[in-house]
């Protein structure tokens, strides 16, 4: 049977001490009458680009286009293939290449999320480490062989099958069956590590080792989300790999949540610390919705929503209504702002449209139809979101009112639909 998702199987070979990356493999794409567009870091340089057929080989050339602008949050060059005849079969593409891994132009307002250094490594989509799937889908399962030195310890977003010492060096074998949207690799020297089986953060002793305060709380209101949202997207457990990079937040990849620099430990900022690691938690429910369209919002929307909604049922100190008024004066204060529908996820006003204004129109429509009502509808929604590969909009909104009722897709169209200041006037 032709897999509807993309393959990946990486050798992977990294020198942090040098900061360079060697890869080989292959990735077998399904059936597509288009050509095949990646992405891949600026630092990294392609050295064998062949098809495998049944007849044999195909020689291609790897060429770089600027035919379609990559978005900002990819941190490489757009590339194609000479020669690559599109058929209505699956091709497998043979690749290596190698180099570093460049950081954004200095004048770009980017953040670095993506480097190997001597201390610390870590990979992700955003720093286009392995060709990241531009105009097809982009979800894919992979197995990873990852070696390095073995005095170093590693994290990724998939199941580890196991690590082999040589030489003084170490072989990590992860597999991810299912197909997500990223491949994620996080290491650091064990000497400076905190590895702790009991506890869910990884990262820099320094960084790591004081969220153990934050242990307890994380795994209970997991367990609430799980209790409205129903099974995770995922069996593999939630971990918090702590970096020690100062921008650019947090991004939750199956299970495996990457938090630059960590949380604030202040026991007065614990309330929104909690909802901040639920937010993360939730997008192993509602990660399917496309980051190249507006759909995005409904990702970053619910997740905001549910993890505002699970802090206030566990601390039931009125945090709903705190954070209700605090997000809408920290959108007032962002002025102007388009349309949720006429924003993509890479633009400014987005993160406000997309966490801000999401969030308060979720919670407008449940203030208007009843709050119990519309929580077992996200709770469905979120069912629905773990079955379905891609969840739009159009989705959602059918979906709400299937269960609620035209009211409730009138409302959201109209904040949606809404450019301005601030929330749509009543």
């Amino acid at each position: 049977m032709v897999s509807a998702n993309n393959e990946y199987a990486l050798k992977c070979v990294v020198n942090p001490q040098k900061g360079q990356l060697k890869v080989s493999g292959t990735i077998i794409i399904p059936a597509r009458k288009e050509s095949a567009f990646f992405i891949l870091n600026r630092g990294l340089r392609w050295t064998k680009t062949i098809r495998r057929t049944a007849s044999g080989y195909q020689e291609l050339t790897a060429i770089k286009t600027d035919i379609v602008e990559v978005p900002k949050f990819y941190n490489g060059d757009l590339w194609t293939f000479d020669g690559l005849d599109m058929a209505l079969d699956e091709f497998v593409l043979e690749i290596e290449y190698n180099g570093q891994i460049h950081p954004p132009a200095k004048d770009s307002d980017i953040p670095i999320m993506g480097y190997i250094k001597r201390d610390f490594v870590e990979l992700a989509c955003y720093s286009a480490w392995y060709p990241v799937p531009f105009n097809m889908e982009t979800n894919m399962s992979f197995e990873l062989e990852f070696e390095g030195p073995d005095d170093w310890t590693w994290e990724a977003n998939g199941k580890l099958q196991k690590v082999e010492y040589s030489n003084e060096s170490a072989v990590w074998r992860w597999e991810q069956t299912r197909p997500v949207n990223d491949i994620v690799v996080v290491g650091l020297p064990k000497r400076d590590a905190h590895l702790n089986a009991e506890s869910l953060f990884w990262g820099p002793r320094d960084l790591a080792g004081s969220h153990k305060v934050l242990d307890t709380s994380a795994r209970e209101m997991k367990i609430l989300l799980e209790d409205w949202l129903g099974p995770r997207d995922t069996k593999d457990s939630v971990r918090f790999a702590i970096t020690p990079r100062k921008m650019g937040g947090a991004y939750a990849r199956s299970g495996l949540i990457v938090v630059g620099g960590g949380y604030s430990t202040d026991a007065s900022l614990r309330k929104s610390v909690l909802q901040a690691m639920c937010h993360e938690i939730c997008h192993d429910w509602f990660c399917k919705a496309s980051v190249r369209t507006y759909d995005n919002w409904l990702d970053e929307a619910l997740a905001e929503y549910c993890s505002v909604m699970v802090t206030d049922d566990y601390l039931n100190e009125g945090y709903l209504e705190l954070h209700v008024e605090k997000t809408k004066q920290l959108l007032e204060k962002q002025g102007n702002i388009p349309a949720i529908r006429n924003l993509v996820r890479e633009q400014g006003e987005a993160y406000a449209a997309y966490y801000f204004r999401g969030f308060l129109l979720l919670n407008e429509i449940s203030e208007k139809i009843g709050r119990n009502q519309f929580r077992t509808m996200v709770g469905e929604i979120a069912q629905l979101c773990v079955k379905e590969r891609l969840v739009t909009t159009d989705v959602f909104l059918e979906f709400m009112e299937g269960v609620l009722g035209k009211k409730a897709t009138m409302i959201a169209n109209q904040w949606l639909d809404y450019e301005g200041t601030g929330i749509p006037p009543n």
